[in-house]
């Protein structure tokens, strides 16, 4: 009769271990999962010390501008996150539509300040389109293609203005009504954005087909979904959202600037990783990049008031980046482990 001889006891040690390492993988994993509530108690948290400790932090003032700020970069923000979900990274012409934005906004406001609104809207959705069609019918790399894109409008718009600041000749202070005397419209139109977005992803099909592009585009496309539309779409929704974001910044003085806007492309795609939508794609949802642009708006008005440069913001901000990467890094190796 044959006797089974017992696993030694190295070996046994070793796959306890591995075993203890996986199980804290997917741990971690579960916990960085959900990234939104955790970026919210972060953001809770660092907003009662910021009342504490950052000298006119908690002014009426302050307060109001920084929920202008988390609006206008979180509706970029959001625009931002279907390009991510979709599995084609970031778009880097943020930051150009918004500020030619402001400039089309404050020219036509003369028409009125809704018509210019939806002019800038549909500047931002054609000039999305275009690179859609570049990054996914024709399978460009979206990173070339969105630093191409951004290069053009800014040099068209410098053509145009002549590098001056364009004066609105209408009046824009229908943006400027603050909603129950307390809340600033804008605030109001991007919790709007960030609802219908949501609702986009969750409950559609269209949301859900762009999910399964992002996850594994190649896999969609042999099952019969065709990919570069739903790239095209969300190139499109990130353009548009950019138009808007720049005509409510433009809105503030009624007037438009090729400078107004420089850092809403770090700070939206800042927002999207914080948030915990992976760059992979696949994974995450446009309530993740609202919730993430609170924490960068809320960090980047904390910094100024304590006096930082805006280089010493920057490393900050990056040093957030690269966390939350490592973070959404190991939520997918969790993920992929429990499969296993």
């Amino acid at each position: 009769m044959t006797r089974t001889s017992p696993a030694p006891a190295v070996l046994t040690d070793v796959n306890a271990g591995a075993t203890t390492g996986r199980t804290r993988i997917r741990a971690l994993g579960e916990w960085a999962g959900d990234a939104s509530v955790i970026i919210a108690v972060t953001t809770v948290v660092l907003f009662l010390i910021a009342c504490l400790v950052v000298p006119e932090f908690a002014t009426a003032d302050n307060l109001r501008a920084l929920l202008l700020s988390i609006a206008l970069v979180g509706i970029a923000a959001v625009g931002m996150s279907v390009i991510t979900i979709v599995g084609r990274l970031f778009s880097l012409s943020v930051s150009a539509t918004v500020a030619v934005s402001t400039i089309i906004f404050a020219g036509a406001l003369g028409l009125g300040p809704w018509f210019a609104l939806v002019i800038a809207v549909a500047f931002g959705a054609v000039a999305g389109a275009v690179q859609g069609v570049l990054a996914g019918r024709l399978k460009a790399d979206p990173i070339v293609t969105t630093i191409a894109g951004a290069a053009v409008m800014i040099g068209i718009a410098q053509i145009f203005s002549e590098g001056r600041t364009v004066a609105g000749a209408g009046d824009a202070s229908v943006f400027a009504i603050n909603i129950a005397g307390v809340l600033p419209m804008q605030v109001l139109i991007f919790l709007l954005v960030t609802g219908v977005a949501w609702w986009i992803h969750r409950f559609t099909v269209l949301g859900r087909k762009i999910t399964l592009v992002g996850l594994n585009e190649r896999a969609a496309e042999v099952s019969g979904l065709r990919s570069w539309p739903l790239v095209i779409v969300a190139f499109v929704a990130s353009g548009a959202l950019a138009g808007l974001a720049g005509a409510l910044l433009a809105s503030e003085s009624g007037q438009g600037n090729l400078q107004l806007g420089a850092t809403f492309g770090f700070d939206a795609i800042t927002a999207v990783v914080v948030g915990g939508i992976s760059v992979k794609g696949g994974m995450g949802n446009p309530l993740n990049a609202a919730v993430g642009a609170f924490l960068v708006g809320l960090l980047s008005n904390a910094l100024v008031l304590v006096g930082l440069t805006y280089e010493t913001q920057l490393i900050v901000k990056g040093v957030l980046v690269l966390f939350a990467i490592i973070i959404t890094g190991v939520a997918s190796q969790a993920k992929n482990g429990a499969r296993r």
